[in-house]
């Protein structure tokens, strides 16, 4: 027995807006299940771009300011070692 399975393609006209943003009409992130703050992976296939609804959920994190303020006192390189790596970059411009 032999099933055959219907694709139903849906076509939109949408906007390019600033900063290259595009909203998916709503009709179909309702009918996908996509929420407000979800991710989507995106995809440039030859003359494409394929957005696709992610099925297994993508660990991210929020940080707060104070803990991004931290990362950056512990990621700070000390004096002598800022020093030299200074004087390499001017070196090479």
């Amino acid at each position: 027995m032999q099933t055959s399975s219907k694709i139903t393609v849906q076509e939109e006209w949408l906007k390019i807006l600033t900063k290259g943003m595009v909203t998916i009409p709503k009709s179909w992130r309702d009918e996908l299940g996509i929420k407000e703050g979800e991710m989507v992976r995106a995809k440039k296939s030859a003359n494409k771009i394929i957005i696709e609804q992610v099925e297994k959920k993508v660990p991210y994190r929020l940080y707060s300011q104070r803990q991004l303020q931290q990362f950056l006192i512990d990621d700070k390189l000390p004096k002598k070692l800022a020093d030299k790596a200074a004087k390499f970059w001017n070196k090479i411009k």
